[in-house]
């Protein structure tokens, strides 16, 4: 009888201890370091709503950010550095040089953010939601707010998401609310600098111009199935050389590799029932814009084609050298077949 009533009893307290055993959150560790550390280096900041700790606000005069459904794309220019202070990631050319960084093929200019659900992080969408264009607002982004996806509070940011804390530097050059006009703004804007004489009302669709800067040899189309041969060098529309096949124009322009054939390109006409967008280069499907621009051309002749994002790489981009919403600029030269 004593023996059943020992077992009862270490039963009842083993029951006990794992009903007081607390629940361990996914961040509650990272929390309590986080408070620590702020507590340590920034017992000032000021704290914002889903939990935005801001360091230094100096606020602007142009239009507010608000939210994404007012102004869904903005203009900025930023620098990222882990708590430590190190950089992690900043668009700024002198800043890149300083910190060893630097890259002579990457784009560095302000960058076009698309906000919202998905294509922003939840914290940088609050951190400028109170921003006004020209203003510059330092803070720091805990772990849990790195995420695309929203949620009600920070609680729940606590409770589903994990992530690297970082300081960001961050300044609203600009809001855009139809980044689709502002794009093709800048386009024709660039076309009436470049081009004396030319304006938007020269461009062969919409955000597309070409301008023919060598006659060609014939003005007869190329027949359906044909292969022609080019020389290209495209750029951004603030000078910078992302891709070229001249020898010359790699070097001078710091592209150059020495595993890269230089040699013209081979370009794939369409057969007679296709579209200008089946041209290939090679194998290969080329952008909206630049294959439009070569259904333009004719045998030997150089043109320029100049096009907004939509026709070229988009909202993302290519990797470091081409930012998202980039229009693109492409020197062209039919030539002949090499031998």
């Amino acid at each position: 009888m004593k023996k059943s009533i020992l077992y009862l009893s270490v039963a009842s307290l083993l029951a006990a201890a794992c009903a007081k055993a607390p629940v361990t959150g996914l961040n509650d560790a990272a929390k309590r370091s986080f408070d620590a550390w702020l507590q340590v280096y920034y017992p000032n900041a000021v704290k914002s709503d889903p939990g935005v700790y801001v360091i230094e606000d100096q606020p602007g005069t142009g239009v507010l950010a608000a939210d994404e459904s007012t102004n869904p794309h903005v203009l900025v220019d930023y620098v990222v550095r882990n708590q430590n202070g190190t950089v992690q990631e900043t668009l700024q050319e002198e800043l890149s040089k300083q910190v060893g960084t630097y890259d002579a093929t990457y784009y560095y200019g302000p960058s076009v953010w698309a906000r919202g659900s998905g294509k922003l992080n939840a914290g940088l969408d609050a951190a400028l939601s109170t921003m006004r264009a020209g203003g510059f607002k330092r803070f720091i982004l805990p772990g849990w707010l790195q995420t695309n996806s929203r949620y009600n509070n920070e609680e729940e940011y606590l409770k589903n998401v994990s992530g690297t804390s970082a300081i960001y530097e961050l300044r609203l050059l600009e809001v855009i609310p139809d980044v689709k006009k502002w794009e093709t703004d800048s386009v024709g804007r660039y076309v009436s600098r470049h081009f004396p004489g030319k304006s938007v009302l020269d461009s062969l669709k919409y955000g597309f111009y070409y301008f023919r800067t060598e006659d060609p040899s014939s003005t007869k189309d190329f027949p359906a199935d044909t292969t022609i041969y080019i020389n290209y060098v495209g750029r951004l529309l603030n000078g910078l050389v992302f891709d070229t096949n001249i020898k010359d124009s790699a070097k001078y322009y710091g592209l150059y590799s020495a595993t890269k054939t230089y040699t013209p390109s081979t370009i794939n006409w369409p057969s007679s029932d296709g579209k200008y967008s089946d041209i290939k280069m090679g194998s290969s499907t080329v952008i909206d814009g630049f294959a439009y621009a070569l259904s333009k051309m004719h045998p030997h002749e150089k043109g320029i084609a100049v096009f907004y994002s939509d026709l070229g790489y988009g909202t993302s981009g290519s990797g470091k050298t081409i930012p998202a919403y980039a229009p693109l600029r492409f020197d062209i030269e039919i030539v002949d077949k090499p031998r």
